[in-house]
């Protein structure tokens, strides 16, 4: 048990020195198959790690992640989303601070097309701190909430960090999905409400009422992009096509957008997001392939059994636990991203709740939600390091500018714990 400590230990440890995650769990998981077969360059750990690292691979549900990544890139580059967010925008304009509404609704439409924050952070939120400070806003004010919205994008669906959850849980990636939607339409209620807190407190600009003139040609061009979320869960309720499936078809449906309705990229843009898209999926599949090993490392090495008679000298409370593991997951989130944590922590943890009797479903929309808080904070807070060339301000200045919006998502992730229903019910209802 000594031997296998030191090898998390070498983990965190080549995490901290900025060691790529995917070849950290890698070496990580190398010398621990070692371990296993008492000599740390045996051929048979060499086999091992091969093994895992192919049949974690072996999954038609990964397919899914290269389409959902491309669908993101086209919506992005295709001056979709600008037009999204300008009629967005119309709607809000009477309403004080309506810009700052604008930002929060903006990112739950974007969510349904790509599912990833620094996609969110990076491509809308220029769209936003552009129109945000143009209209007067503080540019603090701007920059925390575009931060805080784009923490809608890995949860509401279609989202790889909960496609990779549903691989390595072995659950419903539909049943995920459906489960997402209530927990990020609250975040977006939450934001929404402090933003108009804020417009009140500090006296936001207020604009006129659009004319159905203004409205209606910006709705014409707004309402495709608008209907993509729709089409995807749609189709996933109807029992059309299989969320993999879907993830083509909304890669499909973007590159239609963007080629033949909106003509905003020809064929050397295409290729150009199409090998970002090839580079993006490699660095997400070394992740997987090694933290996968990583994980079967360690359950190989009684981590999880430590881990579950660890708890259960604590508790024996199924609410508690999960209070306790939304502390430890704070912690990771503050220094792994979200997806390689769920591949790490999902076969480790696996064990511990079904012996509480946990209902995986809740678990890994909470497992998400939480590490998903890691995007704002420091030292990795992928999002913050994204903003500071979108916003202009220091990473230092964004970290105290999103530190109320870290605290109201820990208020809906309370009530998420407290009230499971309001994860459940969606998929039970409907699937």
């Amino acid at each position: 048990m000594i031997l296998f400590t030191l090898v998390v230990v070498l983990f965190l440890v080549l995490l901290m020195i900025g060691y790529p995650v995917g070849f950290a769990a890698g070496l990580s998981s190398f010398i621990g198959a070692g371990l296993v077969f008492g000599g740390l360059f045996d051929i048979r750990a060499s086999a091992m790690i091969a093994r895992l690292a192919l049949s974690s691979m072996d999954s038609f549900l990964l397919l899914a992640i290269p389409f959902f990544i491309l669908a993101g890139r086209l919506m992005n580059f295709g001056g979709i989303t600008e037009r999204m967010f300008a009629f967005v925008a119309l709607l809000v304009r009477p309403i004080r601070g309506g810009l700052g509404h604008a930002n929060v609704m903006a990112s739950v439409i974007f969510a349904g097309m790509s599912g990833s924050a620094t996609a969110d952070a990076v491509g809308l939120g220029q769209i936003e701190m552009k129109a945000m400070l143009s209209q007067g806003y503080q540019r603090e004010f701007s920059a925390g909430v575009t931060a805080a919205s784009s923490l809608i994008g890995p949860i509401l669906p279609p989202s790889i960090a909960l496609v990779a959850y549903s691989v390595q849980a072995e659950v419903s990636v539909a049943r995920m999905f459906f489960a997402a939607i209530v927990p990020a339409l609250m975040m977006a209620v939450v934001y929404m409400g402090y933003v108009a807190w804020r417009a009140r407190k500090d006296g936001m600009p207020i604009g006129t009422r659009a004319t159905m003139a203004e409205i209606w040609p910006a709705f014409r061009v707004a309402i495709l992009p608008i209907l993509t979320p729709f089409i995807i869960m749609g189709g996933i309720y109807t029992g059309i096509f299989t969320p993999t499936e879907a993830a083509a078809v909304a890669a499909l449906y973007a590159l239609c957008l963007g080629l033949f309705v909106y003509r905003a990229y020809g064929p050397t843009r295409l290729a150009r997001e199409l090998m970002g898209t090839l580079i993006d999926t490699a660095v997400i599949m070394v992740i997987i392939i090694f933290t996968s090993a990583f994980g079967v490392v360690m359950i190989r090495a009684g981590i999880p059994g430590a881990l579950a008679e660890f708890f259960a000298s604590l508790t024996s409370n199924a609410t508690v636990l999960l209070f306790l593991m939304v502390v430890l997951w704070m912690v990771v989130g503050c220094f792994m991203a979200q997806t390689p944590a769920i591949l790490i922590l999902t076969p480790i943890l696996m064990p511990i709740i079904k012996s509480y009797g946990i209902d995986p479903i809740q678990f890994g929309i909470l497992m998400t939600l939480t590490l998903t808080l890691g995007l704002l904070t420091p030292p990795v807070g992928m999002v913050l390091y994204a903003l500071t060339r979108v916003t202009g301000l220091s990473f230092r200045e964004l970290v105290r500018v999103s530190v109320p919006y870290v605290w109201l998502t820990l208020g809906v992730i309370v009530i998420l714990i407290l009230l499971p229903g309001l994860i459940t019910f969606l998929p039970d209802l409907l699937l």
